[in-house]
């Protein structure tokens, strides 16, 4: 009996271990071919020529990021396209500088997941890059109301432009903020009024390809340093004990508020005060000729002056 007992003791590990592996074994999942399957492709593959580079825009979900390892940008400059450079999953543009001016060349992309299996192939565009014409000079702005007004002298004829904004100084992205190319040489923009905004222009041939040349000399627009117009029809009413001022409110919307000064007997204007509503009241009587100077205030600087004499009250 103690023999075979001891059998036992020496067999049970060599039972135990096997029963172990075919447990673990049988916890994995089972096996899947989504690895395999063809990921989806990219789309709206867009060219843009600029100065001495050609710029590709693409739309990918990044929802579908996680599927795949990389994109392929693919270029033909005949009949044949050949990969030109592998570009990470995270990017959406790319820029390629090895061309020359006035030669025919195709871009298309794909998706590659981690297989190595591509996508079916984007749209394909096609570009002729030509030579970029000259920036547009004398950028300037007005500002009437709560729009902004850019201007400048044309490049040349049958050009077209193309208007960037930054809130950083020299900084600009890929995306204008008109919608496409146009003709005209102005270009209404929505005022900010809390911060400083840069412009910038570059003009560009009317064609397939959008030929962009080097951008313009920079425009700051500063609300700091705007000066308002000055007020229009201020009137007044007097009473016993006190005059009453009112204008026309400004067209323009960043003027932050108003300053009253006060001259009485020939004596140089004082500040009497300050509103930010086109009415004012002065609490002393005007018992003696006194004459009103009123300035619209912007988010800096006081506009010129508008003056009212010889107020006076007479008891009816």
């Amino acid at each position: 009996m103690a023999k075979i007992f001891c059998r036992l003791f020496f067999l049970f590990p060599l039972l135990i271990i096997p029963l172990f592996f075919l447990s673990a074994c049988g916890k994995k999942g089972a096996p899947t071919l989504k690895e395999y399957e063809k990921p989806s492709p990219p789309s709206l593959l867009r060219a843009m020529h600029r100065e001495d580079k050609i710029f590709l825009q693409w739309s990918y979900p990044a929802g579908k990021e996680g599927a795949i390892a990389d994109f392929v940008i693919l270029k033909s400059s005949g009949a044949e396209f050949s990969a030109l450079a592998d570009v990470e999953k995270n990017k959406r543009s790319f820029e390629d500088i090895d061309f020359e001016k006035n030669s025919h060349y195709r871009y298309k992309i794909i998706a590659r997941n981690f297989k190595g299996i591509h996508s079916d192939d984007s749209n394909s565009v096609e570009v002729f890059p030509l030579v970029t014409p000259p920036p547009p000079s004398g950028l300037s702005f007005t500002v009437q109301d709560n729009t902004l007004i850019l201007t400048w002298k044309p490049a040349g004829t049958g050009l077209l432009y193309n208007v960037y904004k930054s809130f950083e100084k020299g900084k600009y992205g890929l995306s204008p903020v008109n919608s496409s190319p146009f003709p005209d040489n102005s270009f209404k923009d929505a005022f900010t009024i809390s911060k400083t905004v840069y412009y910038t222009i570059r003009s560009l041939h009317a064609g397939d390809t959008k030929d962009e040349g080097v951008p313009s000399e920079e425009l700051a627009v500063d609300p700091s340093e705007l000066i308002p117009a000055p007020l229009k029809n201020i009137r007044y009413h007097t009473f016993p004990d006190k005059v009453q001022l009112f204008w026309d409110e400004p067209a323009e919307i960043w003027v932050t508020g108003f300053r009253i000064y006060r001259r009485i007997k020939g004596l140089d204007y004082m500040l009497l005060g300050e509103t930010q509503i086109p009415v004012f009241v002065d609490n002393e009587p005007a018992l003696t000729k006194r004459d009103y100077r009123l300035h619209a205030v912007g988010p800096a600087k006081e506009g010129p002056g508008t003056e009212i004499k010889n107020i006076l009250y007479t008891p009816e």
